[in-house]
């Protein structure tokens, strides 16, 4: 998905504001499951990003899992 997203952004010189949008963009086929909640409820990043040295926008970024789960070197899930 990250990928998905990085060139969304790229072609559109525009970050995606959902993950519809890499759907409905053909960057994606579906939204994926999220291997450790077996949901679609992915947690969207936003925040604000340069695309050159005078434009300023905001968009989705990342995703993280909604699984409250712990990894084997303690750190949550949905902190990856």
């Amino acid at each position: 998905m990250r990928q998905s997203i990085d060139q969304y952004t790229l072609d559109k010189q525009q970050p995606p504001q959902s993950l519809q949008d890499l759907v409905n963009g053909h960057y994606l086929k579906e939204i994926p499951t999220d291997p450790f909640t077996r949901k679609k409820d992915w947690v969207p990043y936003i925040s604000e990003m340069d695309l050159s040295h005078d434009q300023r926008t905001s968009g989705l970024l990342d995703v993280h899992s909604n699984s409250a789960q712990v990894g084997s070197d303690g750190s949550a899930y949905n902190t990856w």
